[in-house]
């Protein structure tokens, strides 16, 4: 019966495989939490990978809704 249930959790502890189990750290996952709000102000900040990253959004609308965000030449 013993080795019954060492096989049985041999098995189940090799199934579960506690290895495979890791964070998503890949490069598409860098700006997933980002709100609208930060994205917009990363890309305008200069950040050339957040356009590739988030295509649910349109930036080319982001000084209209912030007109803050905009910089100003006297800087």
């Amino acid at each position: 019966m013993r080795k019954k249930f060492f096989w049985l959790l041999l098995a189940l502890g090799l199934g579960l495989d506690p290895t495979a189990a890791k964070a998503d750290d890949g490069p598409g996952s860098l700006y997933a939490n980002y709100t609208y709000f930060e994205a917009c102000h990363a890309f305008l900040d200069g950040d050339q990978n957040i356009e590739d990253e988030r295509w649910d959004i349109d930036f080319s609308k982001c000084l209209d809704r912030w007109p803050e965000l905009r910089v100003s030449d006297a800087d």
